[in-house]
Formats: structure tokens, C-alpha cells, sequence
């Protein structure tokens, strides 16, 4: 490649078709922190109707906790969110949806934060994923 030439991510006929996660990602957010407990963020995911919640140290994102993590916690009677928490894989809001997707594969898991450096700015759930995929 020289040093005019740009590789893009996408072919241009095809970028439409891979659009970027700033349009997908929840930019309502809501967070918790490790110390919380168990019942604490249950309720916080039933008042938000949401099924992730970052796990917030100020304003750094430290881990992402599910509902499903969540309840595994009740089985194995863990008292706090840090207990039950998972490292919280992470996009840009300049990647793409299969990087997106891509990502959330690797880890086995079924959301991605979108960070803008050290910023949280928002989450994509494989639903995210799923509902883009349906309005094409």
C-alpha cells in the first residue's frame, strides 16, 4: 500500500450495510457500582427495563454485569455485583456493527461498552444487533 492510498473498513458499496455503533449503542445509560448489592441491581434492572448495567469505578468502566450473571449470584449466593461482574468487552463509536459483533463473540457474552477513550458514551446488546439486522 502507498502513502496515498486509504484501505477502508468496508468496501464503499457495502459500509451501509455494516453501519457504524454510534447509530446502534443505548446512550441511556445506567450503571452501578461494585459494591452494590445483589437485590440493588436486580431492582435497578427491572425499574430501567434493561438486561446490562455497567459496573462503574467513578467514571471508568470496570466490568459489565447481566441479568443473567445476576441471577447465577442467587445459586451461588454471592452478596455484591463485583462478585457476579465480568471484565466488559469494548468498542469504539467509530467501529463497525460486525467489529461489534465480532467482539461480543470472542467473549462470549451478549454486550459490548462503547467507550470514547476512558468515556463510557454507551452499550450494544446482541438485541441491538438483532433489531439493525431487521431494518435493513
Amino acid at each position: 500500500m502507498t502513502d496515498h492510498e486509504v484501505r477502508l473498513a468496508a468496501r464503499p458499496e457495502t459500509a451501509d450495510d455494516d453501519p457504524l455503533v454510534r447509530t446502534l449503542m443505548t446512550r441511556r445509560l445506567l450503571g452501578i457500582v461494585p459494591g452494590a448489592p445483589i437485590p440493588v441491581a436486580l431492582q435497578l434492572m427491572a425499574d430501567g427495563v434493561v438486561r446490562h448495567l455497567p459496573v462503574m469505578d467513578g467514571d471508568r468502566c470496570v466490568a459489565l454485569v447481566g441479568e443473567t450473571d445476576l441471577l447465577k449470584s442467587l445459586v451461588r449466593r454471592a452478596l455484591t455485583v463485583a462478585d457476579v461482574c465480568r471484565p466488559a468487552p469494548a468498542v469504539r463509536p467509530g467501529d463497525r456493527r460486525s467489529t461489534a459483533a465480532q467482539v461480543m463473540a470472542a467473549a462470549a457474552t451478549d454486550a459490548v461498552v462503547v467507550v470514547d477513550g476512558d468515556r463510557l458514551v454507551g452499550i450494544v446488546t446482541a438485541t441491538d444487533l438483532v433489531r439493525s439486522l431487521a431494518a435493513r
